[in-house]
């Protein structure tokens, strides 16, 4: 079973459908959603929505703690989880870049045509399957 994180960071992604995964060999999948707030049970004050001042003192705790929950999963699962991003925001390069310190495996799970992230390790497709980012744009 692989654990798939899906991170929200903005009200609009809060709104839209959540991205469905299909893995080779129909392997399950165990999917969370992280807010990027401070508080997991009360979403609605997200990190894209606050002032200057409040982002900058929020994004380094975060940082720290959605690297612990991947690292934490990571451990716990036995197997390196699916970080899904959306878009190209704050929350977005934190989940990215701490997911991938954790020892997640990044995924750009939106269909845009923006460059993938710097960490990104997969793209989704538009069947829900996975491939490989060649690392080019």
């Amino acid at each position: 079973m692989r654990h798939a994180i899906i991170v929200v960071g903005n009200q609009e992604q809060r709104a839209d459908q959540l991205p469905e995964l299909k893995l080779r060999n129909n392997e399950a999948v165990r999917t969370s959603t992280w807010f990027a707030c401070s508080n997991q049970d009360d979403p609605s004050r997200l990190l894209e929505g606050r002032g200057v001042f409040i982002r900058l003192f929020l994004a380094p705790v975060l940082f720290y703690q959605f690297y612990l929950l991947v690292h934490n999963t990571k451990l716990w699962a036995g197997k390196r989880p699916l970080i899904l991003v959306r878009g190209r925001g704050l929350a977005s390069r934190i989940a990215a870049y701490a997911g991938n310190w954790g020892g997640g495996d990044v995924v750009k799970a939106d269909q845009t045509d923006a460059a993938p992230l710097g960490p990104t390790r997969f793209v989704l497709a538009a069947d829900g399957s996975l491939k490989l980012h060649d690392g080019q744009s």
